[in-house]
């Protein structure tokens, strides 16, 4: 016979070593969840401030890439100095 975390005995059921009542377990698996959940919305936050700052850093060196094109290459791309001088002038928040 396997051992389970509930054994009966002699019309009630006494706990095996280590066992842990079914509502106690049911409580504990609830808080870790919950706790893990918690710990994933941190995480979450945290990836998304990451990804927010590497995108801001990255617009901010592609639009002083782009001022620094001369009028022949802004050409190239398809836009205007004037196109060009708009975008560069923007914030950095604004995408």
């Amino acid at each position: 016979m396997r051992h389970t975390d509930v054994t009966r005995s002699s019309g009630s059921y006494t706990a095996a070593r280590r066992a842990v009542p079914a509502v106690d377990r049911v409580i504990r698996v609830r808080e870790e969840a919950q706790g893990e959940a918690k710990a994933g919305l941190v995480g979450r936050s945290a990836w998304w401030l990451f990804e927010l700052l590497f995108a801001t850093l990255e617009r901010h060196k592609q639009r002083q890439a782009l001022s620094a094109l001369d009028d022949h290459l802004l050409k190239d791309i398809g836009i205007s100095r004037a196109e060009a001088e708009q975008e560069v002038t923007k914030p950095f928040w604004r995408g």
